[in-house]
């Protein structure tokens, strides 16, 4: 098992970063590997709410059902995987300091048993990609290109084509072939 600890300070109100991080179907806008997750319970993002949530990983497609397991408005949401690959537990802490958000992250992954052997390596490579990850929930959530979910909307992440690096410096952007 690797575990380790990491932070990101975001300029915005507590309550708008928690309610857009507390919501997992937020994941596939600001977690590289996410692609998709979806409600698989009826109750209203409550602990013991279940989500289906699909990832690209290097080895390939993964599928992780996921629970929530603590919930506290502006102060902790909890997850952790019932099933799939790499089972972990990702715990958010949120406090204001001068005048930001503190979003501090605490992280526990069972290694599979392959990656057992190189825990070191493992916990830089997924430290690295979480670090990334709450890099882009800052910027998103800096840029105003968020607005947080509401129970039974449908997703209003919006994104302003001057916001995307690709749209300024006209280069393809993801997905998409170059017209040269």
């Amino acid at each position: 098992m690797i575990t380790f600890e990491t932070d990101v300070r975001i300029d915005r109100p507590i309550e708008e970063v928690f309610t857009y991080v507390s919501d997992p179907r937020n994941f596939p806008h600001w977690n590289s590997a996410v692609q998709a997750v979806r409600k698989t319970s009826e109750d209203q993002d409550a602990v013991a709410s279940t989500y289906s949530m699909e990832r690209q990983l290097p080895t390939g497609r993964a599928v992780n059902e996921l629970e929530i397991v603590a919930r506290d408005p502006s102060r902790e949401f909890a997850i952790r995987t019932t099933s799939g690959p790499t089972p972990f537990v990702y715990r958010y802490r949120f406090s204001r300091e001068n005048g930001e958000t503190v979003v501090q992250l605490n992280v526990e992954v069972e290694l599979p048993s392959a990656a057992a052997f190189i825990p070191q390596l493992v916990r830089r490579a997924v430290r690295n990609g979480v670090d990334d990850n709450l890099a882009a929930l800052k910027r998103i959530l800096e840029a105003g290109l968020s607005t947080p979910r509401r129970p039974h909307s449908r997703p209003s992440f919006v994104v302003e084509a001057d916001h995307l690096p690709w749209a300024r410096r006209g280069k393809p952007g993801p997905g998409r072939k170059s017209s040269s």
